[in-house]
C-alpha cells in the first residue's frame, strides 16, 4: 500500500536543504534525462522546464511551451548571456564577461560571484579575446567558473583564472597552453572538463580540442576527429555537451553534416566515434546547431537559424519539427538538468576595516618597484579612472600605494 500522495509532499517540505535527498533527486533526474530548455531571446531569457516530456508521442511534430522568467531572478539576469550549466545550475555573464551570476532556474535562486581578480584584463579591449566555461568538479564536490584571455598587447600569451563555488575564490590557472588559438568563447561541459575547439600552431592550422580538467586544474590537449577529403579545410565545427561525454558536429560546404561522440577508453584514451553521416536528413537544414542529445530515448535536438527548433530521431533516421510557444525573434537555447541543488546568499562586501591584506600583497608593498611580469603594467581604462600596478589590491577597499593612468604614475594619497 503505497502513502497518499499529500502525505508525501508533507514530508519532503520539511525534509533539509542539505539533505542526501537532493542528491538522489540529482542522479534520478540525470538517470532518466529529466532536462529543461532554456532559451535566450536577445538577454530575454524564457525556461520549458520539461520539454522531454513534450516531445513524447509519435506526432510529426510537437508544441513546447516556454515561459518568461519573472522577477526577481528576471532582473538579475536580463541582458546576460548563457555561458553553461551543469547539474541543474546556470552561469550567465553581463558586461562582456565582467559579471558573473549562477542560478537555479527549478529554484529560481541566484547567486552573483566576485568579480574576476584585478590583474585579469577587462574584456572590452579590442586586443584581448575573452572565453569561459562554467562545470562541475565532481572530485571535489564544487562548481567553477574559468575564464580565459587571449592578449595581444598588455602582453603576449593566455592568462586564464578559475572560480571556486565552494570557496567563494578566483585564483590563476598556472601552465596555461601556448602556441594555442582559441576558436570558440563558451567553453563546453563534458566529462568532467571544459572543451574549447582551438588551432594549435596558428600556422599550420592544426585543429584540436583543448579540455580543462575541473577536478585536476590542468590544460589537456584532445587531437580531433580524423578527417580525409578535399573538404577538410573548409568544414565547420561546433561542439555539444551532455555532461558526461561531448559532441562534435561537422558541417561541410556542401550542407552535409557528420556528428561525433567522444569516448574515454579504460586506458585513458580518447577516440570519436560517429553517430550521424553527411547522408542523414539533417543535410537539408541550414545553420543547425546541437543543443541536446538523449542516449536512454536516443535522439538528437538541434536549433535551426536561431529561430526554430528540430528533434532527430536517432534509431528511425527522421526529423520531428519543434514549436516553441513564447520566444517570438531570433533566440539561443540550451539544455539544463532539473535538480533542487541550493545556492547560498551573496557574499557581503567587505569594509575597508575588515579586509585584510594577503601575505602576498603585504610582501609586494615593501617592493613596489620590483613589478612581477606576469601582472600587465597598466589597463587603458576610461578616461579619470585608475587602476592599480605592482600593489594590485587583493580585495575592494584594501588601501594600495601605487597607482596609474594611461601610463602617468602618481602616488595614492
Amino acid at each position: 500500500m503505497e502513502p497518499p500522495t499529500d502525505m508525501l509532499d508533507e514530508i519532503l517540505y520539511r525534509l533539509p536543504v542539505n539533505t542526501p535527498f537532493v542528491k538522489k533527486h540529482l542522479n534520478y533526474a540525470l538517470e532518466c534525462n529529466a532536462a529543461g530548455l532554456i532559451i535566450n531571446e536577445g538577454g530575454k531569457f524564457y525556461l520549458a522546464e520539461d520539454f522531454r516530456s513534450d516531445l513524447d508521442g509519435s506526432d510529426d511534430n510537437f508544441d513546447v511551451v516556454a515561459a518568461e522568467i519573472t522577477p526577481p531572478l528576471k532582473t538579475r539576469v536580463s541582458g546576460a548571456d548563457f555561458v553553461g550549466s551543469a547539474n541543474g545550475l546556470v552561469c550567465v555573464s553581463k558586461n562582456v564577461m565582467n559579471e558573473f551570476f549562477i542560478f537555479n532556474p527549478a529554484t529560481r535562486k541566484s547567486r552573483k560571484i566576485p568579480s574576476a581578480p584585478r590583474e585579469f584584463p577587462l574584456s572590452f579591449h579590442m586586443t584581448e579575446t575573452s572565453l569561459c566555461g562554467f562545470g562541475y568538479d565532481q572530485v571535489n564536490d564544487d562548481y567553477k567558473v574559468v575564464k580565459i584571455a587571449e592578449c595581444y598587447l598588455q602582453f603576449r600569451g593566455i592568462m586564464a583564472f578559475i572560480y571556486s563555488l565552494k570557496t567563494d575564490s578566483w585564483k590563476r590557472i598556472q601552465n596555461v597552453p601556448s602556441n594555442t588559438r582559441f576558436t570558440g568563447n563558451w567553453g563546453m561541459f563534458g566529462n568532467g572538463a571544459l572543451h574549447w575547439l582551438a588551432i594549435k600552431n596558428p600556422a599550420n592550422c592544426i585543429e584540436i580540442v583543448v579540455g580543462f580538467d575541473l577536478g585536476l586544474e590542468q590544460f589537456r590537449e584532445i587531437p580531433s576527429p580524423v578527417i580525409e577529403g578535399p573538404s577538410v579545410s573548409f568544414i565547420t565545427r561546433s561542439l555539444v555537451p551532455d555532461g558526461s561525454s561531448l559532441w562534435m558536429l561537422d558541417e561541410y560546404p556542401d550542407s552535409h553534416r557528420d556528428m561525433w561522440v567522444m569516448l574515454n577508453s579504460s586506458a585513458g584514451e580518447i577516440a570519436w566515434s560517429k553517430v550521424l553521416t553527411k547522408r542523414s536528413a539533417l543535410a537539408y537544414l541550414r545553420s543547425v546547431r546541437p543543443v541536446y542529445v538523449s542516449m536512454s530515448d536516443p535522439g538528437i535536438l538541434f536549433e535551426v537559424d536561431s529561430s526554430g527548433l528540430v528533434w532527430y530521431d536517432l534509431e528511425r533516421k527522421v526529423l520531428k519539427n519543434v514549436r516553441i510557444r513564447g520566444p517570438t525573434d531570433k533566440f539561443d537555447s540550451h539544455a539544463y538538468t532539473q535538480s533542487l541543488i541550493q545556492l547560498n546568499k551573496d557574499s557581503p562586501p567587505l569594509k575597508p576595516s575588515q579586509a585584510k591584506p594577503h601575505k602576498e600583497h603585504q610582501k609586494r608593498r615593501r617592493s613596489c618597484s620590483k613589478f612581477e611580469s606576469s601582472v600587465p603594467l597598466w589597463q587603458p581604462f576610461s578616461v579619470g579612472v585608475f587602476t592599480s600596478v605592482g600593489c594590485e589590491p587583493e580585495q575592494d577597499g584594501i588601501e594600495v600605494d601605487f597607482w596609474i593612468m594611461f601610463g602617468v604614475k602618481g602616488i595614492s594619497p
